[in-house]
């Protein structure tokens, strides 16, 4: 009896290990209007990850930094987040499609030219700071990403 019930806690305690490592959970589904809406309603900040399927760092970052907990618990507790493919190619889906436009006029507005770009929204829905560039340390990604609240630091506020 004793060793069915440690087993049972070890493997809650493993099982709970493995929905803690969520990472970043981005929006796939909503539209850039859903998205605002969405952060007006919780009253989150929006976290923007502006990407092309050529970029190395943005694999990286895809790969190494978002999917990691200590970067999802803060990110989903702050923000909803989006991410955005910024070029265009043949096959891609049409979740990516649907976003060609919002792509567009965030290149053009934000006058976006290097990727890794990442841009944060107000829960209003105004740009309040970017971010360009990998991170290799979650850490120091996490802390950029806190500038966006802060009037000091946030981009187009200074």
């Amino acid at each position: 009896m004793k060793k069915t019930i440690l087993g049972i806690l070890g493997c809650l305690f493993i099982y709970s290990g493995i929905l803690a490592q969520e990472g970043i959970k981005f929006e796939d589904s909503l539209s850039w209007e859903q998205v605002k809406t969405e952060a007006r309603t919780t009253g989150k900040y929006i976290f923007v990850d502006c990407y092309t399927s050529w970029c190395g760092p943005c694999k990286y970052m895809a790969q190494n930094i978002f999917p990691l907990a200590e970067v999802g618990n803060y990110f989903n507790a702050h923000f909803v987040s989006v991410s955005v493919q910024m070029d265009v190619t043949k096959n891609d889906p049409a979740a990516v499609k649907a976003w060609y436009a919002v792509a567009d006029s965030f290149t053009k507005r934000y006058g976006i030219m290097s990727f890794p770009t990442y841009l944060f929204f107000d829960p209003g829905g105004e740009a309040v700071h970017r971010v360009v560039g990998s991170f290799k340390n979650p850490e120091k990604f996490i802390a950029s990403a806190m500038n966006a609240f802060d009037p000091d630091k946030q981009y187009y506020t200074v």
